[in-house]
């Protein structure tokens, strides 16, 4: 999906001249935690909620420009450019603006949520596992080659945790059941972090582990 196609183009706007009585009614008649600021038509920043709710509802925005805080995304990038400036800025609304710096519109974090559960990473059946190996033996070829050699196929990876030692990512399985992939990954130096409850191996240890405090109690 096109996340262009879900630009909102309907918010009402607020200029650097109107009052804060005049903001904090927009952010009423909102559901976002900012808002974009224009001076005569151009955009200037955005307005948090939380900066305004004391603010002399008698005065003027212009007063309050320090306020403002410049963040947007150009129409040409790409979800996850979306994605990392709605954390980055703790935001639910994000200004879109084209090649020319000319605002476009607004995307809201919902719609960008719904657009990747759509993606068939997300929406697919499969199995999913958390896996981490020292970074200068990770390679996301070998990822991929010991799935496909076991018959099943790779729905899609991402990482979700990178230091200098170690590489930790998720990756998607479009199979039933895990335990020999599980079983591949080990042999090859992979520290598996999710459970499974098909993990023969784990089971082992629980076992072990079970025989063993047992053994200790007596």
């Amino acid at each position: 999906m096109i996340w262009q196609n879900y630009i909102d183009q309907s918010l009402q706007t607020i200029e650097i001249s109107d009052s804060i009585s005049d903001v904090k009614a927009a952010f009423k008649a909102s559901k976002f935690n900012h808002l974009p600021v224009f001076k005569n038509g151009n955009f200037k920043g955005s307005i948090h909620l939380d900066d305004i709710l004391e603010l002399n509802s008698e005065k003027k925005l212009t007063e309050y420009k320090y306020l403002l805080e410049v963040f947007y995304v150009e129409i040409h990038k790409t979800n996850l450019d979306l994605i990392h400036e709605f954390a980055n800025h703790q935001t639910n609304m994000l200004p879109i603006l084209d090649e020319h710096k000319n605002f476009v519109g607004v995307m809201n974090l919902e719609h960008v949520l719904d657009l990747f559960g759509e993606t068939p990473f997300v929406a697919n059946e499969g199995e999913v596992m958390i896996l981490k190996k020292e970074r200068t033996k990770f390679s996301f070829s070998e990822v991929a080659q010991l799935i496909e050699t076991l018959n099943a196929r790779v729905s899609g990876m991402y990482v979700n945790d990178l230091s200098q030692e170690t590489v930790e990512v998720t990756v998607k399985v479009e199979r039933q059941g895990l335990n020999e992939i599980l079983q591949t990954f080990r042999r090859y130096d992979y520290q598996i972090v999710s459970e499974h409850p098909d993990d023969l191996f784990a089971e082992d240890l629980k076992e072990h582990s079970n025989y063993l405090n047992k053994y200790l109690d007596i």
